[in-house]
């Protein structure tokens, strides 16, 4: 199975042309963690989150491990940057809404038969603290298809990888090492926080399309790889 790294250039080329796909996901009154479930043609956030009740501007927000929060200002642009995939964002609004755009094929198939990419998160920590002890990390599910975490019902959370870049754990192995917590969240403005946990047993065992995560590590320069199965 192919992976990715998310600092690639993105392209899929089917019988010689560019296939779109469309995203589309509802947002509620409130503040809510969303993240990007194609890869967009255009990455600019204003394209992206064109539906967004109240634009964005001071309503959406990324998060740096090692900086904090990241506004989306539009005299200022630049400072936010464009839309990844992997990467989660928060986003409020005061009435409800569907975000929808124009993205690469889910997973980057290159075929109907294909699996599909997986996908690699950066999880860089924070590298201002002078010590390797990670951080907070708000990640997106970077599908257009649900994830379910511990498909086997093993525990192990088989679906979510982690690696240091000498060597691989699932989710389980990972928070056993002390490399990353055993739980993702997702504030949603309809239900509160929701816990996804490695063994299924949260208040999702599902990573859910158009969603963001937090995620703690305790270790610096990791990442975190989404099968795509």
């Amino acid at each position: 199975m192919k992976t990715l790294g998310l600092v690639l250039a993105l392209m899929v080329v089917v019988g010689g042309a560019c296939v779109a796909d469309i995203a589309a996901y509802d947002i509620y009154a409130g503040t809510q963690l969303v993240a990007a479930p194609l890869a967009p043609f255009n990455p600019d956030p204003l394209g992206v989150f064109a539906n967004a009740p109240d634009g964005i501007d001071y309503m959406l927000f990324r998060y740096d491990p090692s900086s904090g929060w990241v506004t989306y200002d539009s005299f200022d642009p630049e400072m936010y940057g464009g839309v990844m995939l992997g990467e989660g964002a928060m986003l409020t609004a005061t009435t409800s809404a569907t975000i929808s755009y124009e993205g690469f094929p889910d997973a980057l198939k290159d075929s109907a038969e294909a699996a599909g990419t997986d996908m690699w998160i950066s999880l860089p920590g924070n590298s201002m603290d002078g010590v390797d002890a990670g951080g907070w990390h708000l990640i997106g599910q970077p599908f257009n298809h649900e994830t379910v975490v511990d498909p086997t019902y093993e525990g192990t959370g088989s679906n979510i990888l982690f690696t240091d870049g000498t060597q691989v754990l699932n989710w389980a192995e990972a928070n056993a090492a002390g490399w990353v917590d055993s739980k993702l969240t997702n504030i949603d403005a309809a239900s509160g926080a929701i816990d996804v946990q490695f063994d299924g047993w949260g208040g999702d065992d599902t990573l859910r399309v158009g969603k963001g995560y937090w995620l703690n590590t305790y270790k610096d320069n990791l990442a975190m790889i989404i099968l795509a199965n």
